[in-house]
């Protein structure tokens, strides 16, 4: 008889051993998952047309994605409280065009100078070169209204090559060059014809402003102010209304993708 209560004490001790170790590692196993979950908290996928500016949820940020063909073209944005609030990653697979962006939209019909001194902080990497098609630009990238000018301050990209006009189309034309941020920036104005579309959806032909670094990085400042300041001392006058100021990577073909680590935009006073 005591043999028999001293094996069923061991049993039921053994029974509560399993019990045990069985909620710990259901335990485990649910705060791995709480933390994953947390990790990813934020993050949102885009792949179709945005169609304008689309605001982001707890974020003072916007985006913008638009492609012409290709497939599994897509944005990923990491949330308001990753890489500086606007970092995001780009993919694309061969589209005719494929843009990608996040950053300020205004739309207010206040000038640029209204905005105070505009920077914008990033560091990102990317795809080789040659996985982009025929063009591609990285950098700082919007619109203005009264009049519509498309512009681009360009920090790298994904050819071999300086980008210069035979890779901008539209007739460009260098128009000066100055120095801000530690390197040359070559200024060029194009003329984009009738039907090659816009933010307005309408069939007119517009300008483009393009500043476009000599020496190109992968992380750093841009001073995006100062780029506005020496555009109209040459007479490249933007419109009154500021529409955006994003930060962009734009395919023109390929197959590639875009990583930052890092993007924050803010205004210091004049």
């Amino acid at each position: 008889m005591k043999k028999f209560i001293i094996a069923k004490k061991i049993f039921f001790t053994l029974i509560l051993a399993v019990i045990f170790f069985t909620a710990c590692s259901k335990q485990k196993q649910k705060e791995g998952q709480n933390s994953e979950s947390s990790a990813m908290i934020g993050v949102m996928t885009f792949s179709g047309n945005s169609q304008g500016n689309k605001p982001l949820p707890d974020s003072p940020y916007g985006y913008e994605i638009w492609s012409a063909g290709g497939s599994n073209n897509q944005l990923i944005w990491y949330g308001p409280d990753q890489g500086g609030g606007a970092a995001f990653r780009a993919e694309w697979n061969n589209p005719d065009d494929f843009l990608g962006r996040v950053g300020l939209f205004w739309n207010q019909g206040k000038p640029y100078a209204y905005y105070k001194n505009l920077y914008c902080d990033f560091a990102f990497t990317r795809s080789a070169n040659g996985t982009a098609g025929n063009y591609s630009y990285i950098g700082i990238y919007g619109w203005s209204r009264n009049p519509m000018i498309e512009w681009y301050i360009i920090e790298d990209w994904f050819g071999s090559g300086i980008i210069g006009p035979s890779t901008m189309g539209g007739g460009a034309v260098k128009m000066g060059e100055f120095s801000v941020d530690g390197a040359v920036y070559f200024i060029f104005q194009a003329e984009r014809p009738a039907g090659s579309g816009n933010i307005e959806g309408s069939d007119v032909s517009f300008l483009q402003y393009f500043s476009v670094r000599q020496t190109r990085r992968q992380n750093g400042t841009v001073s995006i102010t100062e780029h506005f300041k020496e555009w109209e001392r040459i007479g490249m006058i933007l419109g009154a209304n500021m529409y955006e100021a994003k930060f962009l990577v734009e395919a023109g073909g390929g197959a590639g993708w875009f990583d930052a680590s890092y993007i924050s935009f803010y205004q210091e006073d004049n």
